[in-house]
């Protein structure tokens, strides 16, 4: 597997404790479709972590933005994360070969439905930014839960893009009430009783269930119960 030298040209807060990052790939050749993910490693890390110095990240970014990267990661015990927010301007790091099927239906009369929980948003705002700037027919349904408004990432820019695209649907979900909410939202967690709300029936869709293990699992269990077949489910968990 080949790998790509990028260089780290900044980080930015996007909500709490949560940042994103953004790396210049300086005319590499260096191609991936909106949805993917590939492993970064940092070359030169402030701290030591026992579990080394490489991990998954899903970029966040439409492949359109030529010679540049995006990822977001959310603080929390993790050395690797530690180590991404003490990197500076021009550190190197190396970024694999792209990996992941985290991608719109080639059939435009399937709809494309993302339920997406936390961090687990990265891949689906690089495929809604890429779909958006491309004017492209595909069908796309964004649930996207979080437990505020504060812990919500991108919440702007997927705002903006549904009112854009005339193909993209928003539906937020926020478990702890917003009561100076800007936007229409659903309090709580996604259930199966919303989802059909929104839905109204679960054929000819293509399902992206994308976040934490526990979500991810049972949403996936949801959607089986409602005759959903496992070959119109993809998975990706974020830990």
């Amino acid at each position: 597997m080949k790998d790509t030298k990028i260089f780290f040209t900044g980080r930015k807060e996007i909500c709490k404790n949560t940042f994103a990052f953004t790396f210049n790939l300086y005319d590499s050749e260096y191609d991936f479709k909106a949805g993917q993910y590939a492993y970064f490693t940092i070359m030169d890390p402030v701290h030591h972590d026992e579990n080394g110095y490489t991990r998954p990240m899903s970029f966040a970014n439409s492949p359109d933005h030529i010679n540049s990267l995006m990822v977001a990661a959310r603080k929390n015990q993790s050395v690797f994360i530690e180590n991404l927010l003490s990197l500076t301007p021009g550190s190197e790091l190396q970024v694999s070969e792209p990996e992941g099927d985290i991608f719109l239906h080639s059939d435009e009369t399937v709809e494309n439905i993302f339920i997406a929980g936390g961090i687990g948003i990265t891949p689906v705002r690089s495929i809604v930014e890429f779909a958006t700037e491309n004017d492209l027919r595909n069908r796309i349904t964004l649930f996207y839960s979080n437990r505020s408004l504060p812990q919500a990432a991108f919440m702007s820019e997927l705002i903006e893009w549904s009112a854009e695209n005339d193909n993209f649907r928003f539906i937020p979900f926020l478990e702890e009430a917003e009561v100076n909410a800007e936007f229409e939202f659903e309090a709580g967690r996604i259930d199966s009783e919303r989802l059909k709300k929104h839905l109204k029936d679960f054929e000819n869709k293509k399902y992206f269930i994308i976040g934490p293990p526990l979500m991810v699992d049972s949403i996936k269990d949801l959607l089986i119960n409602k005759n959903v077949s496992e070959e119109s489910i993809k998975t990706e968990r974020f830990i």
